[in-house]
């Protein structure tokens, strides 16, 4: 008969290789989960955690430097696929709670360009906006 194996308890667990460098990381941070996937020089390649509400997300952390990261995300709106760069472009896709669905481009100064919209009746849309957020025709 297999004896049950003993729990670790502990708030954190790094993984070393063999130069004795954290490559991989479970800690609790602030009361909450997160897993780490490290790279050589200790930045994250790849992070997983839950917020307080016990929403997960799962973020792919670009080693080009601005590059866009990746992440996919549940929060209180619903779930998202998410590109963003440093410079402040980004792109998504959402599902909403709602369900309505829909695209989201953003330029690099941050500025919402299009929205791709189907709301939950099957209407849909598609909007191109100028600088001021304005809806162009």
């Amino acid at each position: 008969m297999q004896k049950e194996p003993t729990p670790l308890v502990t708030s954190e667990v790094r993984l070393v290789d063999a130069a004795g460098k954290t490559r991989m990381l479970l800690s609790i941070q602030s009361g909450l989960p997160i897993m780490q996937l490290l790279n050589e020089d200790g930045t994250p390649g790849l992070s997983a955690s839950l917020d307080a509400a016990g929403h997960g997300s799962l973020k792919l952390h670009n080693p080009v430097a601005h590059g866009p990261d990746a992440a996919i995300e549940i929060d209180e709106k619903g779930a998202h696929v998410k590109f963003d760069r440093s410079s402040g472009s980004s792109a998504y896709l959402f599902l909403n709670n709602a369900g309505e669905s829909g695209v989201v481009l953003i330029d690099n100064h941050g500025k919402r360009r299009v929205n791709i919209l189907v709301k939950e009746d099957g209407s849909s849309a598609i909007e191109r906006l100028d600088d001021l957020g304005k809806t162009l025709p």
